[in-house]
């Protein structure tokens, strides 16, 4: 009997990691049933790859912000010190008596504003904003692909997890009719000694193709609950008794490429990082003109204990109230620098550029594989579902026959072994038909397929 999971060596992996990652623990989830809509939605909140991009996407709009909170004052600062000083009374033409520099204490503070406002270029700052904004836009469409992601291997787990389920029942009452058939036959001496030892060796594999499903089962469970971001140590059951083929509507091929292309995330963090490409190759070109910019302040100080100088002339630290605002021009002379900047930014845009023409046929030819492989899919069940139809009719009349001639005993286990192997084969053909439509959804982007735990007719 083959494996009940196709992708068991990646289930092996994630497993490996469950007794090392630590997981959210709340209460109500102990004797929940769980859909898969439900598992998803409850990843969407608490699976850590989530989460991580959740924060890139918060960094990126927080540097949007400091960006765009340049252009309106830019620097606007207040500096303020207070402390004690010895007293001064006079002037420079009446010094005090008391030269020794011994003198009391009293306080000062001393407080000052200043601002700087650019004034032009004005597009620069509008290029590096919307840098900026694209930048959170190729985060975002990071996201979105790690949700994607996310969604499938949940679904890989869930699906895993329900063919597991039902194989371990089909060998359950395989091995219970055999046993069954071979308490019958124990009085029955004549019955052939090779009858007799295919029933013994045929129970001997089921027993141990049980344990090797019942593992995979277990793994598949602790794998599905890792990913949906469930304790571990509350017991995840499903919803769903068995597993059924989902209710897929899926338009033709060419209608479903022309839907993802704006939708896939890929697609849409590459038109994301042209846009903010270009935007620093124009931003790299504003550094050629002159920066102009506005700039003034206060400056306030006082110290009680001290004569405030009137004399311009004499410099005052602890005693003065003055302002004023002046104009300012920066102009970068540095030409063969900024040159290399603005060929810089203009090779990385052109780069991302190249990529465009590619990118249009590498999503073409994703989806049409995945296309094709859901038909194929579709194809194969539809084929297991009649020849498992075969396969019962046979077993029934195997049956019939043993009824008759229990000497019939090795055609019994021999339609038997049949009827398993086709039962399997059509669970395991329904597994990679729902997998077919789930890795359609996310190679288009996310489009709606299929409908959550419905089944079809």
């Amino acid at each position: 009997m083959p494996s009940p999971n196709p992708s068991s060596a990646t289930i092996l992996f994630i497993a490996t990691l469950i007794l090392s990652t630590p997981l959210p623990t709340p209460g109500e989830t102990a004797a929940k049933h769980w859909t898969l809509a439900e598992l998803i939605d409850h990843a969407e909140r608490h699976n850590s790859d989530i989460e991580r991009w959740q924060w890139k996407v918060e960094s990126a709009d927080a540097r949007r912000r400091k960006v765009n909170s340049a252009k309106i004052l830019p620097r606007l600062r207040i500096n303020s010190q207070s402390g004690i000083v010895p007293e001064a009374r006079g002037d420079v033409f009446n010094p005090p008596s008391d030269t020794s520099g011994i003198r009391p204490l009293g306080p000062f503070n001393r407080t000052d504003i200043e601002f700087v406002q650019p004034l032009y270029p004005i597009s620069q700052s509008r290029n590096l904003n919307e840098a900026a904004t694209r930048g959170v836009d190729v985060e975002r469409a990071d996201l979105a692909q790690t949700r994607l992601d996310v969604a499938y291997e949940i679904k890989e787990f869930y699906y895993g997890l329900l063919l597991a389920q039902d194989l371990n029942d089909l060998a359950r009452r395989l091995s219970d009719e055999l046993d069954e058939r071979k308490k019958e036959l124990a009085d029955e001496d004549g019955l052939s000694l090779s009858n007799r030892y295919k029933l013994e060796l045929a129970l001997l594999e089921l027993t141990k193709q049980q344990r090797e499903i019942d593992d995979k089962e277990d793994l598949a469970r602790a794998a599905l609950a890792w990913q949906a971001g469930l304790p571990r140590e509350a017991p995840l059951a499903l919803a769903a008794k068995w597993l059924d083929p989902v209710a897929a509507s899926v338009p033709p091929l060419e209608q479903l490429t022309t839907r993802a292309l704006g939708l896939r995330p890929d697609w849409r963090k590459l038109q994301a990082g042209l846009a903010a490409k270009q935007a620093l190759t124009q931003a790299a070109q504003d550094a050629y003109q002159p920066q102009i910019f506005i700039g003034g302040g206060l400056r306030y100080a006082i110290a009680p204990g001290r004569t405030d100088q009137r004399n311009p002339f004499v410099k005052d630290d602890f005693n003065y109230f003055n302002g004023g605002v002046f104009l300012g021009i920066r102009q970068n002379l540095e030409w063969h620098l900024l040159a290399a900047d603005v060929d810089k930014a203009r090779a990385e845009y052109r780069e991302l550029k190249a990529r465009e023409d590619g990118a249009v046929a590498a999503i073409r030819l994703d989806i049409r594989r995945a296309y094709l492989d859901y038909r194929r899919a579709a194809a194969d069940l539809d084929g297991a579902r009649r020849a498992r139809k075969l396969a019962r009719q046979w077993l029934q009349e195997a049956r019939d026959e043993y009824e008759f001639d229990p000497d019939a005993i090795g055609d019994l286990i021999a339609a038997f072994e049949a009827w398993a192997g086709l039962e399997q084969a059509h669970s395991e053909a329904i597994h990679d038909f729902n997998l077919s439509v789930a890795h359609l959804e996310k190679i288009t982007g996310g489009l709606d397929l299929s409908l959550d735990d419905a089944t079809a007719p």
